[in-house]
């Protein structure tokens, strides 16, 4: 588990809203693979001047011709019989491409079960942190903690926050803190229920304002309020968190494929990005899922 230390958001106004995207469970390379509903959220997350975002893992579905999963009817039809031999390069050399234009949006990158699994198998550990190299934003392996600053400074520019590195200068700024959680997910659960309570499980576990979890192909939101008290022990406080399990870009059943999820008979999948929406002056937190 990483400490992940903080991010810092400079920005102008007491309105502003903010969007954090957890893309999660791309899958990218696998036939089944929603490369189109991966090029209209990264588009949008370009367009919007508040929106920012975390890869959650499992970006890759890296299933090589030697893993005893591997379905040649399941590889995305652009990849090559030469391809096969360096599938890892190859995949993390997409992904640098995509994400490029984004890069000075991302809070970082965490590392899935598929990257993990393929590093080991092949020993071509490394291919994540490449990545996160590549894009100059940090790993936060396979779950961290962090936290996510936004400024409040005249040092911004009107309707263009910034990812910073550091505080403004002193006095010039008002700052909210949020703790962000991001975990890649476990579990095997298939119905709702089981899914909610693996992210309960997260949330009782660790201190944080806002947890990000994937890998159950789903999406799925929680409030879960904590009762505390304020600075001097006189009044008493609500505090609000907010967890969210971001879905997946890989479709359970397609036309004309048949996929590993429908053979199980898994249910159709949530496709897409779970995203929390803050307003940094009142401290609100919604989910869009």
């Amino acid at each position: 588990m990483e400490a992940s230390g903080k991010r810092y958001i400079w920005h102008r106004s007491r309105s502003d809203k903010f969007r954090i995207w957890n893309l999660s469970d791309l899958h990218y390379m696998a036939k089944g693979c929603d490369e189109n509903g991966i090029d209209r959220d990264l588009k949008e997350i370009a367009d919007d001047p508040y929106s920012f975002w975390l890869g959650g893992g499992d970006m890759c579905d890296f299933i090589g011709h030697t893993d005893k999963r591997f379905d040649p009817d399941a590889v995305a039809e652009w990849i090559s019989v030469k391809d096969l031999g360096n599938l890892g390069k190859v995949g993390m050399e997409h992904l640098a491409k995509k994400f490029r234009p984004i890069k000075h949006k991302c809070l970082g990158l965490l590392i899935g079960n598929h990257e993990k699994k393929y590093e080991l198998q092949t020993e071509h550990e490394g291919l994540h942190h490449w990545l996160c190299h590549e894009l100059g934003v940090p790993s936060l392996e396979y779950c961290a903690l962090f936290d996510l600053v936004f400024c409040r400074t005249n040092k911004a520019k009107e309707g263009q926050p910034e990812l910073k590195t550091e505080l403004p200068p002193a006095n010039s700024s008002t700052t909210e803190t949020f703790r962000v959680f991001a975990h890649h997910g476990a579990g095997y659960a298939q119905t709702p229920g089981g899914k909610l309570n693996k992210l309960i499980q997260f949330m009782q576990s660790f201190r944080a304002d806002l947890f990000f979890v994937g890998h159950v192909h789903d999406r799925v939101a929680r409030r879960e309020p904590a009762l505390g008290a304020d600075a001097n022990c006189r009044k008493l406080v609500q505090f609000d968190r907010l967890g969210l399990v971001s879905g997946s870009y890989l479709k359970t059943y397609q036309q004309g494929y048949t996929s590993y999820g429908e053979m199980k008979g898994y249910r159709p999948t949530a496709l897409g990005a779970a995203v929390a929406e803050i307003t940094p002056e009142t401290r609100h937190m919604e989910a869009a899922v």
